[in-house]
C-alpha cells in the first residue's frame, strides 16, 4: 500500500511495482491505511508527506494494532538532511515504528524494488509462520478434544462397572425382603438395601460433578475435588487390592475445578496403572506456603514400579506412553496443559530401586491473579516450577 500524497510519487510508485509483480493500491492516509486487513498487506511505502500532522501517530497506532504474529515493514522514502523539517519526522518514525526501513529519495527503482522484494519475503514469512502456528493450535485442539473423549468413555465404563456391584446386591437384598419370615429380619435386609441404593447416587453424583464442573476459574475447595476424583476408582482399587492412604485439610484455590479434577483423574489412573498387582496409593490435600506464595497443594503418591530416569523428559510429549494399546499418550499432556492453563505447577519424583514408587504434586494458586491469561514462567525464589522433576 503506497501513502505518497504530493504530486504523482504514489501513481509512479504503483506503476513501478505492478510492472514487477505486486499489487499495489494509492492511499491518500495512513489512519486510511488502518482499515485494510492485517493479513492481505504486505507493507507499506510511505514518503515523508505522508507523516506530517497527525500522520505519524497514525503510523504508530496502526503498527501497535497490528496482530501478535505481525511485523508490518514499513518503507519510508526521506528527503534525508536537505529537509530540515522532513529530517526530524523521519528521525522521530526511526524511534517509534520497528521494522522502518529508510530509503533517501530520489532513489533508483531497482533499489525501490530490491527494498519491496526483501520486505515483502520477511512479510511471506511471518504469514507462513502464522499459519504453522494456526495449524499446530487446532491439532493441538483436535488431541485435547480426543482426550477428553477418551477419558468421558473411561469414566463410562467406570461408572456402568461401579454401579452394576451395588444394583446386584439390591436386587440380591429386595428378594431376600420379600421371602423374609418377620418384619424385623425384612427391616434389617431393607436397611442394607438402602445403602446400596445410597452407594449408586453417590457414584453418579460424582460422575455429574466431573462433568458439570465450570470451565471459568473460581474458587474451589481442593479436598473435595480429590474425592470425588477418588470416588471413580473405588472399583478398581478394591479388585486391584490397592490400599488408600488419605490425609486431607482444606485448602482453597482459584482454578477451574472441572480441569483440576480431570487432571487428578489421569493423575489417579496412572498411579493405578502402575500396581496392577495391588499397592498402596497415597493421596494428599494441604495448603502450603512457597516463595511468599499461598498454593493449595495436592500429591498422588503410588508404590509401582517407577518412572525409569531415561523417559521421564517424555513424559509430557504427545502420544508417549508406556502401556501399549492401551493408552492413548495424551493423559499427561493434556495434564500439563491444565496445569500450565491454571497458573498452576507440577512436580514429580520417581524411585525404580526398592522401594519403588511416583510421587505427582500439583500446586494450584490459592489467589487469583491480576490477568487469567497464559502464565507466565517466571517465578519467584522458592516457588515451585511449572514442570520440574525432583
Amino acid at each position: 500500500m503506497v501513502i505518497a500524497p504530493a504530486g504523482r510519487d504514489s501513481e509512479l510508485i504503483c506503476g513501478l511495482l505492478k510492472a514487477t509483480g505486486y499489487l499495489a493500491e494509492r492511499c491518500a492516509s495512513v489512519a486510511d491505511a488502518a482499515q485494510a486487513e492485517s493479513s492481505l498487506l504486505l507493507g507499506l511505502i510511505l514518503t515523508d508527506e505522508a507523516l506530517l500532522g497527525d500522520g505519524i501517530d497514525s503510523l504508530r497506532l496502526l503498527i501497535e494494532s497490528q496482530p501478535d504474529w505481525s511485523d508490518l515493514p514499513v518503507l519510508l522514502l526521506s528527503s534525508g538532511p536537505s529537509e530540515p523539517g522532513f529530517a526530524a519526522v523521519a528521525t522521530r518514525a526511526r524511534i517509534e515504528i520497528r521494522s522502518l526501513f529508510l530509503l533517501d529519495r530520489p532513489i533508483r527503482k531497482e533499489l525501490l524494488v530490491s527494498a519491496v522484494r526483501i520486505a515483502s519475503n520477511s512479510r511471506l514469512k511471518q504469514l507462513e509462520v502464522r499459519d504453522a502456528a494456526d495449524r499446530q493450535y487446532r491439532s493441538d485442539e483436535t488431541l485435547r478434544n480426543t482426550e477428553r473423549l477418551a477419558v468421558a468413555g473411561s469414566l463410562a465404563a467406570t461408572m456402568a462397572h461401579e454401579v452394576n456391584n451395588p444394583l446386584e446386591a439390591l436386587s440380591n437384598l429386595l428378594f431376600l425382603v420379600e421371602h423374609s419370615s418377620t418384619i424385623e429380619e425384612a427391616r434389617s435386609y431393607a436397611g442394607l438395601a438402602a445403602q446400596e441404593l445410597h452407594r449408586v447416587s453417590e457414584i453418579v453424583d460424582h460422575t455429574l460433578r466431573f462433568h458439570r464442573a465450570p470451565a471459568k476459574p473460581g474458587f474451589a475447595e481442593m479436598s473435595e475435588i480429590a474425592s470425588s476424583a477418588l470416588a471413580l476408582f473405588r472399583g478398581k482399587l478394591r479388585e486391584r487390592r490397592i490400599r488408600e492412604r488419605i490425609a486431607t485439610r482444606p485448602a482453597f484455590a482459584y482454578c477451574s475445578a472441572g480441569e483440576i479434577r480431570q487432571a487428578l483423574v489421569n493423575l489417579i489412573g496412572n498411579a493405578l496403572d502402575a500396581m496392577p498387582e495391588g499397592g498402596s496409593l497415597h493421596l494428599r490435600v494441604a495448603p502450603v506456603t512457597l516463595g511468599g506464595v499461598a498454593w493449595a497443594r495436592i500429591t498422588v503418591a503410588d508404590t509401582g514400579s517407577g518412572i525409569r530416569s531415561d523417559i521421564r523428559s517424555c513424559l509430557f510429549s504427545q502420544f508417549f506412553t508406556t502401556k501399549g494399546s492401551r493408552g492413548t499418550g495424551l493423559g499427561l499432556w493434556l495434564t500439563r496443559d491444565i496445569v500450565l492453563r491454571n497458573r498452576a505447577r507440577l512436580r514429580f519424583r520417581s524411585r525404580v530401586q526398592t522401594p519403588t514408587g511416583t510421587v505427582f504434586s500439583m500446586y494450584i494458586p490459592a489467589n487469583p491473579p491480576l490477568e487469567f491469561l497464559q502464565p507466565s514462567l517466571i517465578r519467584k525464589e522458592g516457588e515451585p516450577a511449572p514442570l520440574e522433576a525432583a
